[in-house]
């Protein structure tokens, strides 16, 4: 069916004659039709407007006059019953009888939903990227769904598509995850959810290594000092200059706050502090010359004023940490320094740190038996969700090669160094700088990607590589796009980051750090209950169990990944169970039910002749309707695929679905005056049904029978 095709042509040939006399391509013009939002108005529209400049008249001028001309030159175009000027528009109108026989039985045949012919590209789609050691929960499943759903899209429009996992199996939340386990829990490992577990380490990790748990002023290097002098500032009435006797001496400090006196001892942050995201420093005041800063109560963090100067306990001497003075009841025994309990942790995690890294040992093979933990869990959790992998990639595979990769870039001038860190200046670009290697040697994100990037080229002979991951990153991905074109990859011109908002609580956004997460395990829990209490125990003794437990599963499925994929990219998510779960409205087990009608209706109607099946009969409103629709479905699809957008066919199978119910409801199959009718009527429905079963495939939603 290349009705788009044939109007152009028609086109084409009318405007390329006198008076017109434009010559316009088949594919320009092909390209301006339209597809109404009312089927009242045609199946397709041609806006007469983009003619105006050219030909100097007034589009719905431009429109009678086309019409006078296309009308005379209709036979060619086969299945073209009618052309309509409307206002600006020249709408055009194709035979439904003619439609329903080309497009219905190509649905029901297969031949209509058949992936498209194989492209000479190769795409790789990077999605999910989970940390191991830490726990999979609500949000990781946008990521999941929408690479998973990217990839099938693209893959029915004939690309090869290579799906691939990059996991962040190393760094160092490992390295706090381990530490907790091997020093702190002293239980049995769980039988089942341990990469759960595993976050619940790292959680835990997470807080011990917060100084804030340990005092309420986590500022180390903050000192106490002594007041020596108090005087207002000579230019300025509101700011005070104060002496103050530290531990390397005296200083001066202008301060704007007031509440301490001489021979307080207050917190003092000698410069190169940060202090509230603010560099310490020694800076000119009016003329006078400020060095360090004196924390007001709200910087130090033991209440929220910050008009007045932390004046510390008499108990204080000059010198001391102030965090030592404001311990958290019962965070620590007795005699037990803060600050230096505090390192002690921070330099425990760098031992386990160094113990993966070296490759041997028993931290290292720890790291391998909970690295596997966490991938058994991933990979239940991707069965659950249907979601396909074809190469897994780990962070830990790239550490190495992707220093040396830099390295030998470095020498050719691609990079620099720079205050003793690598990378590359990319301000020509507007990028800034991008840190590739750190002064202590490490490699970054961006460094790892380098590598991974070559690995794609190199080994899978990548032409275009997609990487779905979170809008945080998007100047990660400019820099490391930049880097790679720099480097000379060809390909880094097909490299493309797909960007996604993130999913977030109604009371906020989750972190993994915080805790304050819904865990998988959790959510499968609280899905599968509400499922079968809402959907499925009425069913109980009438069906087989194992046809209810399928059925919970995979309206969950539905649940989670339509309410997941019905977004614009950028959008940010606000989870809402009971609104994506709902049996009514734009969700996914409405969907499910939809098909499951058109099943249901199947069966209840029984055995027709097919035989007497006359596509002419389809002519109720909503019947055409649906008719047009289904025939526009692989538009839908070619659309979506071009933005990256599984979004557009979400809207798409919710439209269908609307468009059969009202049909279904105005038009009755099992009364239809005649059997003609009848049957027709059938392979409409049937027709639908599996392009509903197809569209929700390629969002990754598998259906159901009956429901």
């Amino acid at each position: 069916m290349q009705y788009q095709a044939q109007i152009a042509q028609l086109l084409a040939s009318v405007l390329g004659d006198a008076p017109h006399g434009l010559s316009l391509s088949t594919a320009e013009l092909e390209g301006w039709l339209e597809r109404p939002k009312d089927s009242k108005m045609g199946d397709f529209a041609f806006p007469c407007f983009r003619l105006a400049k050219e030909l100097r008249k007034a589009p719905p001028q431009i429109a009678g006059e086309l019409l006078a001309a296309v009308e005379g030159k209709l036979d060619p175009v086969s299945g073209l019953e009618k052309v309509v000027a409307a206002g600006p528009y020249l709408n055009f109108y194709i035979s439904r009888s003619q439609l329903a026989a080309e497009t219905l039985p190509a649905i029901l045949a297969g031949d209509f939903l058949a992936a498209r012919p194989a492209l000479a590209d190769r795409v790789m789609v990077e999605y999910s990227q989970p940390n191991t050691h830490k726990a999979f929960h609500v949000g990781h499943i946008r990521c999941a769904s929408l690479g998973d759903s990217v990839a099938r899209i693209l893959e029915w429009c004939g690309h090869e598509v290579i799906p691939v996992n990059y996991i962040g199996d190393e760094g160092t939340h490992v390295a706090k995850c381990l530490w907790h386990l091997q020093e702190h829990f002293d239980g049995q490992y769980p039988a089942e959810n341990r990469g759960e577990f595993l976050g619940d380490q790292y959680t835990s990790a997470t807080d011990m290594l917060d100084l804030s748990t340990l005092t309420r002023a986590p500022l180390p290097g903050v000192k106490a000092v002594e007041i020596k002098t108090v005087e207002v500032h000579p230019e300025n009435p509101k700011w005070f200059v104060s002496t103050i006797d530290a531990s390397d001496g005296e200083h001066t400090v202008v301060v704007g706050a007031g509440g301490f006196k001489v021979g307080d001892l207050c917190a003092w942050a000698a410069p190169g502090m940060r202090v509230a995201s603010k560099e310490v420093g020694q800076v000119d005041r009016k003329g006078v010359q400020s060095t360090g800063m004196l924390l007001s109560e709200k910087e130090l963090g033991i209440s929220d004023k910050d008009d007045r100067i932390a004046v510390l306990p008499t108990k204080a001497s000059i010198g001391d940490e102030v965090a030592e003075h404001y311990l958290v009841d019962g965070a620590l025994p007795d005699g037990v320094s803060v600050i230096e309990e505090f390192n002690r942790r921070s330099s425990a995690v760098s031992a386990v740190l160094q113990g993966i890294e070296s490759g041997q040992g028993e931290t290292f093979e720890l790291w391998q038996l909970t690295k596997d933990w966490s991938m058994e869990e991933f990979q239940r959790i991707y069965d659950w969700l249907g979601c396909r992998f074809d190469h897994v990639f780990f962070e830990s595979e790239l550490g190495e090669p992707s220093k040396a990769l830099v390295r030998e870039h470095q020498k050719s001038g691609i990079f620099i160094q720079s205050e003793g860190a690598v990378g590359a200046d990319l301000a020509e670009y507007d990028l800034g700088f991008c840190v590739l290697i750190k002064r202590d040697g490490t490699a970054l994100y961006a460094t790892r990607d380098l590598a991974l990037a070559k690995r794609k080229f190199e080994e899978f002979g990548v032409d275009r590589s997609l990487y779905v991951v979170d809008s945080a990153q998007s100047l990660h991905f400019q820099q490391v796009f930049k880097c790679l074109e720099l480097m000379g990859y060809a390909q880094a011109s097909k490299c493309e980051h797909l960007p996604y908002g993130q999913v977030v609580l109604p009371d906020g956004k989750m972190s993994s750090r915080k805790g304050n997460v819904i865990l998988f395990s959790q959510l499968e829990a609280r899905l599968l209950e509400k499922i079968h209490s809402e959907f499925l125990d009425k069913y109980v003794g009438d069906w087989e169990q194992s046809e209810i437990d399928q059925a919970a599963h995979l309206i969950a499925m539905a649940t989670m990944r339509y309410g997941m994929l019905n977004q614009v990219h950028n959008s940010k998510i606000v989870f809402d169970l009971d609104e994506w779960s709902a049996r009514t409205g734009n969700t996914g087990p409405y969907l499910l039910y939809a098909y499951a009608r058109t099943r249901s209706i199947l069966r209840e109607v029984g055995q027709i002749d097919t035989s007497v099946v006359d596509w002419s009969l389809l002519t109720h409103e909503t019947e055409t309707d649906l008719l047009g629709f289904l025939a526009d479905y692989q538009r839908y699809i070619e659309r979506a695929a071009e933005a990256l957008l599984p979004q557009i066919l979400c809207a798409y199978v919710y439209d269908l679905s609307k468009k059969f119910s009202r049909m279904y409801k105005e038009c009755s199959v099992l009364h239809a005056e005649t059997e003609a009718l009848k049957a027709t009527r059938l392979q409409l429905i049937d027709a639908t049904g599996r392009v509903i079963q197809h569209a929700l495939g390629l969002l990754g939603i598998r259906t159901i029978e009956r429901m």
